[in-house]
């Protein structure tokens, strides 16, 4: 039988005129009563009987035209549910990003994604990575890309390293640091602290202040006139168009100077169905492994 067939069943029973069911369904009475029979013929059974007032279901018509409003609304059910499931599929996500990785990852990365799930858009945060950190912790953000270990109560994926540098316009003599040009920039409190530990063990003094030049873009380019140096991470895709001298910054055990960025998001918000898939794509596809990594300690 056609689902055409159970419809037909349904409403004829519904309403027993041949005549009236022809017309709701828009088709010729002779096709209507051409199905009824084909259906007979098919289950070897009478269905109805004409009488002057219309069609009368037999037993066995009764039965079948009860199983086709199961049908029917089982069908119908189906669509529904496969209609939500889209739905679900679709919507936008809100995640937080510091500066530096919206900057250098995070195009390619909802690219990617965009390619598994056409259906999803993102609303991007871009925050210093404390600020991130403090709405993940009070329910003002669920999802983010925050730079440098911050502990609290939300779980975390590692997704990127990056290594700290000196980047000046010359060659620069790591001795003579402390008497030179220094310009600063806005960052968050664990950058400053891993490259403020870094001094302090070289050189065991506070370092001196500098121009603050507000972004780090800025400070590329006070760098390219040659007024001063700066420390800062820089993640591997930096394009070096200033073509600026870029020292490593190195450990006392001759290990580079390492920045953490993390995937983090609430231990306590209960999330939908595409913010889950979203947090299991990064588990999946962005994740670093933490045994194979530069350096999780840092």
């Amino acid at each position: 039988m056609k689902d055409s067939d159970w419809i037909i069943l349904d409403k004829l029973y519904q309403t027993p005129n041949i005549t009236k069911v022809a017309n709701m369904l828009y088709i010729s009475q002779p096709s209507l009563t051409k199905r009824i029979k084909s259906i007979e013929e098919e289950f070897n059974i009478k269905i109805v009987d004409r009488t002057s007032k219309g069609v009368v279901f037999t037993s066995e018509g009764e039965y079948l035209a009860k199983k086709a409003e199961i049908y029917i609304n089982f069908i119908e059910e189906i669509k529904n549910d496969l209609k939500q499931y889209d739905e679900e599929s679709k919507g936008v996500i809100t995640v937080g990003s510091s500066y530096t990785y919206g900057k250098f990852k995070l195009a390619d990365l909802f690219f990617e994604y965009s390619e598994k799930k056409p259906g999803v858009s993102f609303d991007v945060v871009t925050e210093q990575s404390h600020n991130l950190f403090r709405m993940l912790v009070e329910g003002d953000l669920s999802l983010g890309f925050i730079s440098g270990n911050y502990e609290g109560p939300i779980d975390k994926i590692l997704v990127k390293q990056d290594k700290a540098y000196i980047v000046s316009k010359d060659p620069i003599n790591l001795d003579e640091l402390p008497y030179l040009k220094r310009i600063d920039y806005r960052s968050n409190d664990k950058s400053k602290e891993l490259l403020d530990n870094w001094w302090n063990e070289r050189y065991k003094k506070s370092k001196p202040a500098g121009t603050f030049a507000g972004y780090i873009d800025f400070a590329w380019k006070l760098i390219d006139k040659g007024l001063g140096y700066t420390c800062c991470f820089l993640p591997d895709e930096f394009k070096n168009d200033y073509n600026l001298h870029l020292t490593p910054l190195l450990d006392t055990n001759g290990n580079s100077v390492i920045r953490n960025t993390w995937f983090a998001y609430s231990k306590t918000k209960k999330f939908n169905k595409i913010e889950k898939e979203f947090i299991q794509f990064i588990k999946d596809s962005i994740a670093i492994d933490q045994m194979d990594n530069i350096d999780s300690s840092q």
